[in-house]
């Protein structure tokens, strides 16, 4: 097929990258380089995509025209999480309920290059075209045909894009409150955010970003890289609570009142599993069909050994960050007495992945690596009352566990 240009970087990570990836020292070059292999990814579906299916060839056709007038805004396209999202959707559950996503894709791209009058056929999704990072266009009926030149007026509603600069390091995080397909989570998502609420969220998103980049400054540059997107929940999902898509890198979706200091740490948070997501569609860490599970101290319920290692993962570099934070003369108090929960959270999650059978090779030179970076931790002060009291959080959770299992 020619409608889309061949990947033009490899699938898959060298030694030292993966090395960088699992024992903390990832640099924004390692997270573009993840970024890029996901583009390529949704690139070679999309392509089997439109070999196999006649009504998705002119948009793939229009998107390929595109990528060689100006490959980069292509590039933001093939990147949208919500595309990534549907192709791989639409790969192995065939045609839904839904229209496909290409074509609101290729109008953006259009859109993006300033080709005013490209004519893209669109089926509007619930009265909507979502046009991916730009907005929505109201529009009722079925089949239709839209033009970028079709994106203003009344009818048009642009997604809101913010910008942080703090000490050189940038962030460019769009706040998604509209496209119909930003609903892959698996929680309910919020409606378009009033005026108001969503300048709070704003000022909200820029104290935390203020606080990564003074004492976290690594994974500030990690974030600026690896996250572009903020999808708020729903006031029914439960409170604090966030959560990434295995397919739409760069995506998290979070509980909007949570404070400076929580959507700090969430961040980096959620990066770690759209890292780990993407590592694994690189290398195989572990047997999927391991039938085990295993206790982890963060959960009440047992987990299989992918949801153990990302759990690992993710909580060592939220245990990093509450260490720097311990240095914010105002909220030591609170980092040290969660980084001493966190810390004995995974020194007994080690514990669980010492004894899983179903761990690669390469997988065992993840953990390995992940527990030279959590024996670093175990070399940062706190008082003995604050490490106490993580250890009887852990221990507790231990207790319940077993409980549950004599009464399950």
């Amino acid at each position: 097929m020619e409608q889309l240009p061949r990947p033009r970087r490899r699938l898959h990570l060298t030694r030292s990258e993966f090395i960088r990836l699992a024992d903390g020292r990832s640099d924004p070059a390692s997270i573009r380089g993840l970024r890029r292999a996901q583009r390529n990814r949704t690139m070679l579906i999309l392509k089997n995509l439109a070999d196999t299916d006649d009504a998705l060839a002119a948009s793939a056709h229009l998107l390929g025209q595109v990528h060689r007038l100006d490959p980069a805004a292509a590039d933001v396209l093939l990147d949208h999480p919500w595309l990534a999202a549907w192709a791989v959707d639409r790969v192995r559950h065939g045609v839904t309920g839904r229209p496909d996503y290409l074509p609101f894709a290729a109008l953006a791209a259009a859109a993006l290059t300033g080709w005013s009058d490209a004519a893209v056929p669109v089926t509007p999704y619930a009265g909507l075209v979502p046009v991916p990072g730009l907005g929505v266009l109201r529009r009722r009926g079925g089949g239709t045909t839209v033009t970028p030149a079709d994106l203003t007026g009344r009818q048009w509603t642009a997604t809101r894009g913010w910008r942080y600069a703090d000490q050189s390091v940038t962030l460019d995080l769009r706040v998604d409150d509209l496209d119909p397909y930003r609903d892959c989570f698996g929680l309910p998502v919020a409606g378009r955010l009033p005026t108001r609420r969503a300048t709070e969220l704003e000022r909200s998103v820029g104290h935390a970003w203020h606080l990564l980049v003074g004492y976290a400054p690594g994974h500030a540059a990690e974030v600026a890289a690896g996250i572009g997107t903020l999808v708020p929940l729903a006031g029914g999902a439960r409170s604090g609570h966030s959560v990434t898509h295995a397919d739409a890198f760069g995506a998290f979706a979070a509980d909007v009142d949570l404070d400076p200091v929580d959507l700090a740490v969430t961040m980096v948070h959620e990066l770690q599993h759209s890292k780990l997501n993407a590592v694994l569609g690189l290398v195989q860490l572990y047997e999927p069909s391991d039938p085990a599970r295993y206790f982890a101290p963060w959960r009440p319920d047992p987990r299989p050994i992918g949801g153990l290692l990302h759990g690992t993962y993710a909580f060592t570099a939220v245990a990093e960050v509450w260490a720097a934070l311990g240095a914010h003369p105002p909220l030591a108090t609170q980092a040290v007495a969660r980084f001493a929960v966190v810390r004995a959270q995974l020194e007994r999650a080690l514990l669980e992945l010492a004894r899983a059978g179903s761990l690669t090779e390469a997988g065992r030179l993840w953990t390995d690596l992940l527990t030279e970076r959590i024996g670093r931790l175990a070399a940062v002060p706190v008082p003995v009352s604050a490490d106490a009291a993580g250890r009887r959080t852990v221990a507790e959770a231990e207790r319940v566990r077993r409980r549950t299992i004599t009464t399950g």
